[in-house]
């Protein structure tokens, strides 16, 4: 059977049918006019990048959850551009970011462009007074993160983070059986990634390197569940690279906590996985014993209770974290700040080939000029 058919029906038994000819219509950039969507009548959403996940996951989430309510789009590159807007039927893109931005009709910005970006098109958005989507990472400097969460804490209620793994089904009904459980946490991530050739812009420091394109999903996961317990105050951080030549890439990151907790990421790319990214991901805290294989299933054990959770579709997260906007349930924003200056301390390291720092988190905060939950009302306070 031709390779590409293969892939075809792997991914339309993981993801079902919808998603994976979204899939084949993102990677063809043909119309496949019967499943071109109809615009709403209400149509208010605009979109910065137009690639792969923009069209084939966000589009195809928005589309069957509330319908096509694309009116805007750009991409720098003009074919990504323009096939999106024929796909959506989006009839006057805009000529650049800022003019999407304030498009009076835009009351929604998806920011999915490149990482670098995503910090000032944000920013922008809140500006114009629009709600606005960031796709991962948020930020890749300092500075970014400091101009962008000083303008989050203004309108906290108008911004949505795209870390998607703490939506996930899976990581939903371990919250729920890890209630009465007590103790740290034991978390150990094994991610399989795409194969990225050493020239792929991921890998570009100015875009934060593989660390803020790829590990701040498990960062982000594992500062999530660590928070169901206490706000952690501190990270040990320990790095070992497989390769100094490629050090952002077959690498594994341990961290500890002062309450006892042990975090590990190994991220790895050996060989490009068929189906797509793969992992495995393994907690542990108390009598709680849980491991999460690639999000499709979940076998789980607490105490003399054991279970298994099947997840079909494959369920990432994607579909209540893009849906945020039109939920009244999001993300407890200070983890997400917690996660994102963790990871971004932890690409400095990478850059510079470091392999031990201690990362303290009131410290971090106040060298952006962030305050602590309790100190602001947008963020209640949480046991430390």
């Amino acid at each position: 059977m031709n390779t590409e058919l293969t892939k075809f029906f792997r991914f339309w038994k993981i993801y079902g049918f919808r998603r994976t000819f979204y899939k084949a219509a993102a990677r063809s950039r043909h119309s496949l006019g019967f499943l071109r969507p109809h615009g709403m009548p209400n149509r208010d959403i605009g979109i910065i990048g137009c690639g792969q996940f923009a069209f084939a996951t966000i589009g195809c989430i928005i589309c069957q959850k509330i319908g096509n309510r694309f009116i805007d789009c750009f991409d720098p590159n003009k074919n990504s551009w323009d096939s999106f807007a024929n796909f959506f039927r989006v009839k006057h893109p805009s000529i650049d970011a800022e003019a999407l931005i304030h498009n009076p009709e835009v009351k929604l910005v998806f920011v999915v462009s490149n990482h670098a970006s995503h910090a000032d098109y944000a920013i922008m958005s809140l500006n114009a007074g629009k709600r606005v989507y960031i796709e991962k990472p948020l930020i890749v400097t300092s500075d970014q993160a400091r101009r962008l969460f000083a303008a989050i804490r203004r309108v906290p209620e108008r911004a949505f983070a795209g870390y998607n793994r703490p939506h996930s089904a899976a990581i939903n009904s371990l919250h729920a059986l890890s209630q009465n459980t007590n103790g740290p946490w034991t978390i150990n991530c094994t991610v399989l990634g795409h194969v990225l050739p050493l020239g792929h812009w991921y890998r570009d420091s100015g875009e934060g390197t593989r660390i803020c394109g790829n590990v701040g999903h498990w960062l982000d996961l594992a500062v999530h569940v660590l928070c169901w317990n206490k706000l952690p105050v501190s990270f040990d951080i320990t790095v070992a690279y497989s390769d100094s030549r490629n050090p952002d890439d077959d690498i594994s990151i341990v961290l500890t906590t002062p309450h006892g907790d042990l975090v590990s990421i190994t991220l790895t790319s050996r060989g490009e996985p068929f189906e797509g990214i793969n992992e495995t991901i393994v907690m542990q805290r108390g009598e709680l014993i849980a491991k999460i294989d690639d999000f499709r299933t979940m076998h789980w054990w607490k105490g003399e209770l054991r279970g298994r959770n099947v997840y079909y579709p494959k369920d990432v997260g994607h579909s209540k974290a893009i849906m945020q906007p039109f939920s009244d349930k999001r993300r407890d924003w200070i983890e997400v700040e917690i996660s994102t200056l963790l990871m971004l301390e932890i690409a400095d390291m990478v850059r510079a080939g470091e392999t031990r720092k201690l990362f303290v988190v009131m410290d971090a905060m106040n060298s952006i000029g962030l305050s602590m939950p309790g100190e602001n009302p947008a963020f209640p306070k949480k046991n430390n």
